[in-house]
């Protein structure tokens, strides 16, 4: 016995091969567009670098993920609460709630 081929051929290649062209020519504008930028700002972005080269060298990776991780676990009790408090006052709020009714016959 013969398995038979489809006769509609999938053609997923040429779909990817525009996806990745379309990819390219946005990655190409972008590049573009931010080499101009850099060229009308120039000072803005040697600051922007400085900085960032400044606070990479002087303070590792590490430490500023652990300050970061404990402003974050510091915020998140608070908002917490505030939440918790939030739905406490809208159970035992007056306002009805949107229940089913159940009528019943006299």
């Amino acid at each position: 016995m013969e398995i038979s081929q489809p006769d509609g051929t999938l053609r997923p290649e040429p779909d990817l091969r525009t996806a990745d062209l379309r990819f390219q020519q946005q990655l190409e504008h972008r590049l573009n567009e931010l080499k101009a930028d850099i060229a009308e700002r120039p000072f803005l972005y040697v600051g922007i670098a400085f900085v960032a080269g400044f606070i990479s060298n002087t303070f590792p990776a590490r430490i500023l993920f652990l300050v970061v991780v404990r402003v974050v676990s510091w915020l998140s009790l608070p908002a917490t609460l505030l939440l918790g408090i939030i739905k406490l006052s809208n159970l035992f709020s007056g306002s009805p709630r949107n229940e089913p009714t159940i009528v019943q016959r006299p």
